[in-house]
């Protein structure tokens, strides 16, 4: 099997992929086989060194992310027939979708208000330092000597309180960010392979 033999039957053992992915994998598969003829092999040792065709047409089959898989399953082959579906499907798909976006926005905007509430209650507990003293000058002013004491004490003890809760949030922080990153990797892997995949690939076929 030559070159060219072998990009037909990956494209038609590809079936119904989204021609992106598929014209992206056959371009991948004959810039190995390139790459091989330029260190010495033949065309059709080059070809047969990537092994089986189903095998490898399966294994890009299982890469493709969830959605553009589905997508293509649905294809009909028709571009008209394709729109008049959408449009009749459309009370079915699109209160979907608005759903898992909004679904999606919710999560994220739930990790950051926890973020801004754990900051903002550092940032009051440290305020609590500079309210004492105005609330012991304010005592001090109208004769409660003793209620401005304890009203700078609770204050400065809130501000420590408040500073020792710096370095948890801090942490904690970093690792809510972490999340959100984590969370929009994995909504990205619906949609779009891996930018690690054809190198998984490479290091397979070598």
């Amino acid at each position: 099997m030559n070159k060219t033999e072998f990009s037909q039957a990956l494209r038609r053992a590809l079936g119904k992929l989204p021609s992106y992915e598929v014209e992206q994998s056959i371009a991948f598969y004959e810039e190995m086989i390139a790459d091989r003829m330029e260190d010495g092999m033949r065309e059709e040792e080059a070809v047969a060194a990537l092994g089986p065709v189903e095998a490898i047409a399966a294994q890009i089959i299982a890469e493709t992310p969830p959605i553009p898989k589905a997508i293509a399953k649905a294809n009909t082959g028709s571009r008209t027939l394709n729109v008049v579906l959408l449009v009749v499907f459309s009370p079915l798909w699109v209160p979907v979708v608005l759903v898992l976006a909004l679904a999606v926005f919710m999560v994220y905007l739930s990790i950051w208000m926890v973020i801004v509430a754990l900051w903002t209650t550092v940032a009051v507990l440290i305020l609590c330092a500079p309210i004492g003293f105005f609330l012991l000058a304010w005592c001090l002013a109208n004769g409660y000597p003793l209620t401005g004491l304890f009203q700078l004490g609770a204050g400065l003890a809130a501000s420590g309180l408040g500073l020792f809760a710096w370095f948890g949030v801090l942490a904690a922080s970093k690792g809510l960010v972490s999340l959100t990153g984590t969370f929009g990797r994995w909504v990205k892997s619906r949609f779009v392979k891996p930018d690690g995949s054809n190198k998984q690939k490479e290091a397979r076929h070598v």
